[in-house]
């Protein structure tokens, strides 16, 4: 009888801890190896973040700035900034055929929250893009009220 419940699957009692105890955990932290602040000061060294547009395909923010309402999208540098508007208005479910995208001015971000100098249009490469942290803010601003 013993033998039979020893083979029986039991779903009583703690479960095994998956994790290491916290006196191993603390031995590797104080290990200089794993000490990344010391190796690493600066974030982005460990990745290549650059300045420069390089890549084939980027992922780029569309923000409509007034809604605070943000998507990602991907876009080839030769992308139209009207082509953007397009596709974010329609991700982001502001594409009602009764507002214009010419009521929709769109800008680079400089700072976050601030847009950049003027109204932007043509392709995507000719206002600075990179491989990271790049966002377009679109505000309405309709030519006429």
């Amino acid at each position: 009888c013993a033998a039979v419940l020893k083979s029986m699957t039991v779903f009583v009692g703690p479960l095994p801890s998956l994790r290491s105890t916290s006196q191993q955990t603390s031995i590797q932290a104080e290990d200089p190896e794993w000490d990344t602040f010391e190796v690493y000061p600066n974030w982005r060294t460990m990745v290549d973040v650059t300045k420069d547009q390089t890549r084939d395909v980027v992922e780029i923010f569309f923000t409509l700035l007034g809604q605070g309402a943000r998507c990602r999208l991907l876009v080839t540098p030769e992308t139209t900034v009207e082509e953007i508007l397009k596709r974010g208005r329609k991700e982001l479910g502001f594409d009602q055929e009764w507002i214009p995208d010419s009521d929709f001015k769109l800008y680079v971000m400089e700072e976050h929250g601030v847009p950049g100098k003027g109204p932007i249009s043509g392709p995507v490469k000719d206002h600075g893009l990179t491989d990271f942290e790049y966002e377009i803010y679109a505000i309405f601003e309709p030519s006429s009220y």
